[in-house]
């Protein structure tokens, strides 16, 4: 079980991330679980981590600042076994976004605060919002069936991350809510959204010409 840890702004809930690494490294040790854990462009992050949890040095591998080997990693996991953690931190802002949505494609399990995250097509695990208006991102996604409800505090955050290990039907069901939002078209706002810019600019045109 791949999850993919995305901590964001400045490391905003930095304690609830140690509380899952330090209780997934048993799963981790024995294989079951695996762990992306992307700090973005705050590499203090990490270096906190492994400070709180010494233990995860023994379990570690960084891909730091290096963009074609993060890419080349990410493609690998889609056909490849990932053990252990793996910590991603690029001091470009783009690379530092985008590494998650290239490490969203192998992961089975996102685990984010209800932000923008919450509309991606993966199986999510919501954390503790930071921001009031998030919460709607988490009632979205468990209504369409592709996320969890908001975990608001640590021990439930803990409890989700076991029952996707041992339960592997919420992990299925969550699954084929994606294929069956996609088929609906759920997923698709940012090409609409395209395709509406282009008919106005047409139109534009044809107003302009007369």
């Amino acid at each position: 079980m791949r999850f993919l840890l995305t901590i964001g702004g400045a490391g905003a809930q930095k304690e609830i991330f140690a509380a899952i690494i330090k209780n997934l490294l048993p799963a981790i040790r024995e294989k079951k679980a695996a762990l992306y854990v992307n700090v973005g462009d705050y590499q203090n992050v990490w270096k906190e981590l492994l400070s709180e949890i010494p233990r995860m040095r023994e379990f570690a591998k960084e891909h730091f600042n290096n963009w074609q080997a993060t890419r080349q990693f990410a493609e690998e996991a889609l056909k490849g076994r990932i053990e252990g953690i793996h910590g991603f931190y690029h001091e470009n802002i783009f690379e530092a976004v985008y590494c998650t949505n290239l490490l969203m494609r192998s992961c089975d399990v996102l685990v984010t605060k209800p932000s923008e995250l919450a509309f991606y097509p993966a199986p999510k695990l919501f954390i503790k919002r930071v921001g009031g208006h998030e919460q709607w991102g988490a009632v979205h996604s468990a209504e369409i069936g592709d996320g969890t409800l908001e975990c608001r505090d640590i021990p439930h955050t803990l409890q989700m991350t076991e029952l996707f290990i041992r339960e592997q039907d919420i992990l299925k069901d969550m699954c084929e809510a994606i294929v069956k939002n996609k088929a609906a078209g759920v997923y698709d706002g940012a090409y609409k959204v395209v395709e509406l810019a282009f008919a106005r600019r047409n139109e534009n045109r044809q107003i302009g010409g007369i």
